[in-house]
């Protein structure tokens, strides 16, 4: 929500801009003010719906990590039993008594359901 927001009050700022410059600029100008501010608008629409897609699916995979069952991470399982989550840095880290992958950290977005 708050990304909604801070997206309207750029397109606020840039009204006001264009409010405040109209006289100054032209007439001429006023397309490429309107241009502008339909590309703002379309490239923020189109980045906050790839990023709700983005959460979503790093939502489910830890939802599924929690639940016990195994996910894939750059072509290796993932468990509970030899990982952990760190929610700081969104990534798994091999636990102490992973020995194969000692010191192993993994970002969730390499990290997909087993069964997609």
């Amino acid at each position: 929500m708050s990304k909604i927001l801070f997206y309207l009050l750029i397109i606020l700022i840039l009204l006001l801009i264009t409010l405040m410059l109209r006289k100054k600029l032209g007439s001429k100008t006023k397309p490429f003010f309107v241009i502008l501010l339909l590309a703002t608008i379309i490239f923020s629409v189109f980045f906050e719906i790839q990023n709700i897609k983005k959460a979503e699916k790093n939502r489910e995979v830890l939802t599924a990590f929690n639940q016990g069952k195994s996910i894939i991470c750059k072509d290796l399982n993932i468990s509970n039993d030899y990982f952990n989550y760190e929610f700081g840095t969104a990534s798994f880290i091999s636990k102490d008594n992973n020995l194969s992958f000692r010191s192993l950290i993994i970002d969730i977005n390499h990290c997909r359901l087993k069964n997609e």
